[in-house]
């Protein structure tokens, strides 16, 4: 099992999970101009980007993707709740909330932050002209379900450590590196 991987991003999230599994992985890092211009790691993502994680036959990209697949893979590990549990619902509900509503405001906060990285990145209609003002709120605004929910509970499903919990620590380690849980903690 290889994971192309680089320190300080969204590879680091199954980076994690690969740790927590405790199982034998290849760590590659590659470089910006490594993901972009190599060819044979642009077959491995469409975009040329990380993090990618190549199982035997299977090459998976999207952390949260891999991080599912991983913990499913080795359900030994109780990384994920098993298929037919209730939880399951609840498991992938917190999965893709960090990924696809907590991580869009940190991504802009870091763009503010940033300024130079947001060329790099297509911009999304959605958000890319909010003010680092509007991004603050907009992150307090998505962080409120989760305050609450951990408000009662040690972890997001079941009070059991999991995938999802990987994927949302990695966004909020990710708003912490750049200053973010400063200005508006969840």
């Amino acid at each position: 099992m290889k994971l192309y991987y680089l320190p300080l991003t969204r590879a680091s999230r199954p980076h994690w999970l690969l740790e927590e599994l405790e199982i034998s992985y290849e760590l590659i890092q590659v470089t910006p101009d490594e993901m972009s211009e190599k060819p044979e790691y642009k077959g491995l993502h469409p975009h040329g980007k990380i993090p990618v994680l190549v199982d035997d036959n299977i090459t998976i990209h999207e952390s949260a993707g891999i991080c599912a697949y991983l913990a499913d893979q080795y359900p030994d590990k109780q990384l994920a709740p098993s298929l037919m549990s209730p939880a399951r619902g609840y498991y992938y509900q917190w999965l893709f909330y960090a990924a696809v509503t907590l991580e869009p405001p940190v991504e802009r906060y870091l763009f503010h932050v940033f300024p130079h990285l947001s060329e790099k990145v297509l911009p999304d209609s959605e958000y890319e002209n909010l003010s680092k003002d509007e991004t603050l709120h907009w992150f307090g605004k998505v962080c409120q379900p989760l305050n609450d929910h951990l408000k009662e509970n040690q972890y997001l499903v079941e009070n059991q450590f999991t995938a999802a919990d990987v994927i949302t620590g990695g966004v909020l380690f990710w708003a912490f590196k750049i200053g973010l849980l400063k200005k508006k903690p969840p």
